[in-house]
């Protein structure tokens, strides 16, 4: 009986760091399934009831950024930066003014969606909109800004 290909020895068994490079290909992909989330929002947001957590959408775009890379093995609760900003106030900032994304860097962006899905993984408690954190980027320009400097 052959072993499940999960178990392969070329199957990378953690997260990818953020030091590591991504593909255009994975970029994009994550971009594309996150305006396929926020097009859904659009069609469904009067809707009753309103159960994104129970959408092809909402699964997707959280598997895309665990298998494309977004979710990483180092992301810190900071941006990086010499004042050590919380990611958590750089997001709440973007939700209200997303113009800063324009300029951001792949490793930032990255930094910004690992916070939001792994908030979005530890918060959700059964919520039929999720915890918060995906529901707060689709639900504010934030998620068209990033899907948009992702490519799409």
């Amino acid at each position: 009986m052959n072993a499940p290909i999960e178990n392969d020895p070329d199957v990378r068994q953690n997260m990818l760091s953020l030091d590591e490079k991504l593909t255009k290909d994975q970029v994009e992909y994550v971009g594309r399934m996150l305006r396929k989330l926020i097009t859904q929002l659009e069609k469904k947001r009067y809707s009753e009831p309103l159960r994104p957590v129970e959408w092809e959408q909402w699964n997707n775009f959280i598997l895309s950024t665990y298998a494309c890379g977004f979710v990483c093995c180092d992301g810190g609760e900071t941006m990086d930066d010499r004042a050590q900003t919380p990611i958590s106030q750089v997001i709440r900032a973007l939700q209200e003014d997303p113009k800063p994304v324009e300029g951001f860097s792949l490793r930032e962006l990255r930094q910004i969606i690992h916070f939001i899905i792994r908030s979005e993984r530890w918060g959700d408690a059964g919520a039929e909109t999720g915890g918060g954190a995906v529901w707060g980027l689709i639900d504010t320009s934030l998620g068209d800004a990033i899907a948009r400097r992702l490519g799409a």
